[in-house]
């Protein structure tokens, strides 16, 4: 019997009672695997979503919302409110030797389990976890009272880079979808639950849309020829879909043109019948994600459980550059067409370019289409229907956000651990209205394998391994980072340049060149991988 690794991109959080001594709110929190900035119907795309949608139409919408690039690191920040390097993910999900590269989250950075439990939360999550090690961090030793799924391998995401096991309870996966699975036992325990009478916190952790490329016939039917246009074509109508729905500024202006992209006017038709078949099957994937989310709005509707929930939805990281026909075996592990459960596909960086529309690059990497994707929150009573605001939020913000939600203390100390201190800003002001932006002087920051970038303001400061030189952008002009004015503004590259030195001391961020010996041959095939130009598409169909 084969088992179905399924990939999801799903990221919501419900919560309730803002500010309210009684009624606190339930949370609820949905994070989605590698889904691209336009690939929601809210953010510009042709897929239908019309449960996230629905969403964002009653509740708010971020231009600006920021990950760590990719998997692990980011859901390390989630989880904890800490930089990646403070958990002790800076890296991935491996030990890399040092202290802020075991690759699980360390004791001192306190999980939003531990936190909300520890202030009278009953705690649930099902899905993809990613940040354990050692047999130490599992979900069940973080906080949480309802696990799935639980043992002692399947979910720990060392091997797989994205996939969850998701037979851990003796599941017969020839007859159930992943997305499905992980979504009912998310219902289940509510059901569970529903009777007691204590707030809920669920972390609802999706794998969709991550590859590889693998969808229901009746999902991927509805997408039949619709991609038959090419990438080039989805990117420019998405684009315009984005200025009508004011997710971007009429004067916006599509970032540069990759120059390793197929041409699609130039493949043969056999060619495009297969590409298209990938976005097909994406889009199925996501479209089948949003079915899941629309199954758990009822669930609470049905429960009683929705009235007092605040839901917020965001991605790990932005659309991947991963081609697996080049890396991972890719095309030797094919033992089926796309689509189905014999597929290792991925929609490599062509169709990511569309996924990740206005914004250059990908997962991985530091600018905009790395690190910014779709955020949604919703919460009727509090939250103004259909706004969209800058935001400038980052993922190391919701757990002080759900904190002030639940009016839930943050403890100093912990089991006999001094707790770290938490570095991110509540979003509360920015969801009710009552500010467009997270004001933050002090500025963001990231590194993902020897790429940096720091953020104050306006500025944002980039440079991609392994090159040290600084690329410098004026985000407030050049949102899609179009014009690197580096050289005009020497000062400002200073001051960030050193605001960024400051913080990797303070994180324990390494120089990449000394870790490069300890990286997993895998995980370096994997950014290599990247860099090459693409494999011409001759088999793997």
């Amino acid at each position: 019997m084969k088992k179905i690794f399924i990939t999801l991109f799903s990221a919501c959080l419900a919560f309730t009672g803002f500010g309210q001594t009684k009624g606190r709110p339930n949370i609820v929190v949905i994070l989605a695997d590698d889904l691209g900035y336009s690939d929601l119907g809210s953010y510009g795309s042709e897929i239908a979503t019309p449960n996230l949608d629905r969403l964002a139409k009653e509740g708010v919408r971020f231009q600006q919302f920021y990950n760590n690039s990719i998997c692990a690191p980011t859901r390390a920040s989630l989880i904890t409110g800490q930089y990646q390097h403070k958990a002790g993910v800076g890296y991935f999900s491996n030990d890399l030797g040092l202290p802020a590269y075991q690759g699980y989250i360390n004791t001192e950075s306190l999980t939003f389990a531990e936190v909300l439990k520890a202030n009278g939360y009953v705690t649930l999550t099902s899905g993809k976890w990613h940040v354990s090690g050692k047999d130490q961090s599992y979900p069940w030793q973080r906080g949480f009272d309802k696990v799935f799924p639980k043992n002692d391998g399947a979910n720990s995401g060392a091997p797989g880079f994205g996939k969850v096991e998701t037979d851990a309870e003796g599941y017969p996966l020839s007859e159930y979808y992943s997305t499905n699975v992980i979504n009912a036992h998310a219902e289940q325990f509510l059901d569970e639950i529903k009777d007691q009478k204590k707030p809920f916190f669920l972390y609802l952790a999706h794998t969709a849309p991550h590859w590889p490329l693998i969808a229901l016939p009746e999902d991927i039917a509805k997408y039949r020829g619709r991609y038959d246009k090419g990438w080039f074509t989805l990117r420019q109508e998405r684009f315009e879909r984005q200025k009508q729905l004011g997710i971007l500024n009429q004067d916006a202006v599509l970032s540069t043109r990759d120059q390793d992209l197929y041409d699609w006017d130039r493949l043969s038709y056999d060619q495009r019948q297969l590409w298209a078949k990938k976005m097909e099957v994406f889009a199925a994937m996501v479209d089948r994600l949003d079915q899941s989310i629309g199954s758990l709005l009822d669930k609470l509707k049905q429960n009683g459980q929705l009235e007092n929930t605040v839901i917020v939805f965001l991605s790990d990281n932005g659309a991947p550059a991963e081609d697996l026909v080049k890396w991972h075996n890719g095309a030797q592990r094919n033992t089926g067409p796309v689509g189905t459960t014999g597929s290792s596909e991925s929609q490599s960086k062509n169709w990511s370019y569309a996924s990740n529309t206005p914004f250059k690059a990908y997962k991985d990497y530091l600018h905009e289409g790395g690190i910014n994707t779709p955020f949604i929150a919703w919460f009727p009573t509090k939250i103004k229907a259909n706004t969209i605001v800058r935001g400038t939020g980052h993922i190391i913000d919701i757990a002080p956000t759900l904190y002030e939600l639940a009016q839930a203390k943050y403890p100093k100390n912990y089991q006999g651990v001094k707790s770290n201190e938490l570095p991110g800003k509540s979003l509360v002001p920015v969801l009710t209205s009552k500010a467009d932006a997270v004001e933050r002087p002090e500025g963001l920051f990231w590194e993902r394998a020897g790429n940096r970038a720091a953020r104050i303001g306006k500025w944002k400061l980039v440079s991609t391994w392994p090159s040290y030189n600084w690329e410098l952008y004026d985000l407030e002009n050049d949102p899609t980072e179009t014009k690197d004015v580096s050289r005009q503004n020497h000062a400002v590259v200073s001051q960030l340049s050193q605001a960024y030195f400051k913080w990797a001391k303070e994180n324990g961020v390494v120089d990449f060149a000394e870790l490069e010996d300890r990286e997993p041959k895998s995980m370096k095939d994997f950014r290599r991988s990247k860099e090459q130009e693409l494999a011409p598409p001759a088999f793997g169909f």
